[in-house]
C-alpha cells in the first residue's frame, strides 16, 4: 500500500508517538499526541489513518484497542525490525512508561529499540522491557522495567532474579504485575534466595534492588500508579512513597 503523505503530515504528532512507543493503547496514544479531539473524533481519525495505510490495530476482548505502525510507515522511517506478536504486552509497557513519566523524579523511559544495539548489548545477559532513568538528589539512577502479565514457572523466575541481582548496569529493577498471585510469587522467590546461603553475597541486591509493583488494573488501563502496592527492601508500601 502507498502511504498517504498528506495524511501523515497532518497527523505527525500521532505518527511520532507510535514511532517512539511502537505499540500503544488508544487512550495512551490520545494522551501522548496532545490532540484536542473528543474521544469519538479521535477514534475516527485513527480509523482514517488505518485506511490510509499508516496504522494497524488489534482489538482484544476486555482490552483497550491497540494501535501500532504499519509496515509501510516503519519503512518510511527506515525501521526494519518490528514484531506484531507481542503488541498487547508492549502496549502495556508503553502505558506504564507513559504513566511513569508523570513522576517528577523520572527523567526518561527508553524502549529496547532506543537502547539496544549489537555493539552496546552483546555482553548484557538481559534485555528489559524498558529502561528508566530517575534523578534522586544529585544522582542519576538507572532502572530496568519488566511487565509481567502471565505466570512464569518457578525456575525461570529464579534465574531472571539471579541475573538481575548480578547485573551491575542496573541500580534497580521494577517489576509490574496485574495480579496478586504473580506479585506474591516473586516475593516468595526473593525471600527463598535471601534464606539460601549460596546467595548470601547478593543479600543487599536482593533486598534493595528489586521493586515489585502491583496494579490490578494494569492489563486494561493504568490508573493512579502512585497508589500501587509495592514490595521493596522487605517492606510493603506505595509506589508514591518510593518515587515522587
Amino acid at each position: 500500500m502507498i502511504l498517504n503523505e498528506i495524511q501523515l503530515q497532518k497527523n505527525i504528532e500521532i505518527v511520532e508517538a507510535v514511532i517512539k512507543w511502537r505499540s500503544m493503547t488508544l487512550d495512551s496514544l490520545k494522551t501522548v499526541s496532545n490532540i484536542n479531539d473528543s474521544s469519538g473524533a479521535f477514534r475516527k481519525r485513527i480509523l482514517r489513518m488505518e485506511s490510509g495505510g499508516l496504522l494497524k490495530a488489534k482489538v482484544q476482548r476486555g482490552c483497550n484497542k491497540i494501535i501500532y505502525p504499519s509496515r509501510e510507515l516503519l519503512h518510511r522511517f527506515g525501521i526494519e525490525s518490528f514484531s506484531e506478536e507481542a503488541v498487547r504486552h508492549d502496549s502495556i509497557v508503553s502505558m506504564v512508561g507513559i504513566s511513569l513519566k508523570n513522576f517528577s523524579m523520572v527523567k526518561s523511559i527508553k524502549l529496547p529499540h532506543e537502547f539496544q544495539t549489537k555493539a552496546s548489548w552483546k555482553h548484557h545477559p538481559i534485555v528489559p522491557d524498558a529502561i528508566m532513568e530517575l534523578e534522586k538528589g544529585n544522582s542519576l539512577i538507572r532502572a530496568a522495567l519488566e511487565v509481567e502479565l502471565w505466570r512464569k514457572d518457578r525456575k525461570r523466575v529464579f534465574e531472571k532474579i539471579l541475573d538481575y541481582a548480578k547485573a551491575y548496569e542496573y541500580d534497580n529493577v521494577f517489576y509490574f504485575f496485574a495480579d496478586r498471585p504473580s506479585f506474591d510469587s516473586y516475593q516468595k522467590r526473593i525471600f527463598e534466595m535471601l534464606n539460601d546461603s549460596r546467595f548470601s553475597h547478593l543479600k543487599e541486591e536482593l533486598e534493595k534492588k528489586f521493586v515489585l509493583v502491583l496494579n490490578e488494573n494494569l492489563a486494561k488501563k493504568v490508573a493512579q500508579l502512585e497508589l500501587s502496592e509495592i514490595y521493596h527492601d522487605l517492606k510493603t508500601k506505595k509506589l508514591g512513597d518510593l518515587i515522587l
